[in-house]
């Protein structure tokens, strides 16, 4: 931008100088002056019609013809005199594949109230064979100071939750209301609960020191599917029960983007007398894009 204005400036000037050649006895050029200031000649071309004068500052000059000033130059900060270059940066931006969750399943604080006794340790799980994987393809992610030290994200995730029964010999049914263990023929290879959720995490971060992460996150979670699971060979069944409406804590800790993160819920994995009184458990490594 700089260089057109100087050669729209060069352009008139030449073309004002032709035009007047024929007044030449009019024509003056003036001596460098060294302690000129702002708005003194600077041994510029000067005419009746045609001025060139030193700016404001050293960077600009000022092309004035028949009083109309043109300013050449770029603008400079006024307080520092320096060439204050102003940076844009995006307050929100929309993100694709914002986060991934790898990790491992728990059942805590099972309460089998109500149940007949035998039955006490039907939904005990195994946490190294249960795992979890969650997803959010796409992401909302909100710079909440200049310097993007504190920030706010959200999304749609995608979650997939295992739970692999440490007694392989039964499977989860459903019965007068309330889920219940059912023998099976022989021990399958595995058993297990999955359940399938769509929600909307809400991450509260912030980086104390460059590369490193602190994040916050509150978890809502919507089920869309629910499974009894053993094999082999592989037998799945639709299973009612769990809460539609999910609700969860947790928090991460990243560096570069890799880190580890923890997950509970605080809403009971089922509804009320549909089975035992549980609260999920995850945790494991997060990789954040």
């Amino acid at each position: 931008m700089d260089k057109k204005l100087a050669f729209t400036g060069f352009f008139l000037l030449c073309t004002l100088l032709s035009a007047t050649a024929q007044q030449a006895d009019s024509l003056r050029i003036l001596p460098e002056l060294p302690s000129a200031g702002a708005g003194e000649p600077i041994g510029e071309v000067e005419n009746e019609l045609v001025t060139m004068r030193r700016g404001s500052d050293d960077s600009s000059v000022v092309l004035e013809v028949a009083g109309f000033g043109l300013t050449l130059g770029r603008a400079s900060d006024t307080e520092t005199g320096k060439h204050r270059e102003v940076k844009s940066y995006p307050r929100v931006c929309g993100v694709f594949c914002d986060g991934i969750e790898l990790g491992f399943n728990t059942l805590v604080g099972l309460d089998y109230a109500g149940y007949p006794a035998g039955t006490e340790d039907f939904l005990d799980v195994r946490p190294g064979n249960s795992f979890h994987f969650g997803i959010t393809p796409v992401g909302l992610d909100i710079d909440l100071d200049r310097k993007r030290k504190f920030g706010f994200s959200t999304g749609l995730r995608y979650t997939v939750d295992n739970y692999r029964l440490s007694n392989n010999s039964i499977t989860l049914g459903r019965e007068d209301g309330r889920i219940v263990p059912v023998a099976l023929d022989e021990p399958a290879g595995k058993s297990k609960l999955r359940i399938t959720s769509l929600g909307f995490p809400l991450q509260f971060s912030c980086e104390p020191v460059r590369h490193l992460n602190i994040a916050v996150v509150g978890y809502c979670d919507f089920t869309v599917g629910v499974n009894s699971i053993y094999k082999k060979p592989k037998v799945k069944n639709g299973l009612s029960g769990v809460n539609p409406f999910r609700f969860g804590i947790g928090g991460a800790v990243s560096y570069r983007g890799f880190g580890v993160y923890v997950r509970y819920g605080i809403t009971p994995l089922f509804r009320s007398s549909a089975g035992p009184t549980c609260h999920p458990l995850s945790f494991g490594v997060c990789i954040f894009m």
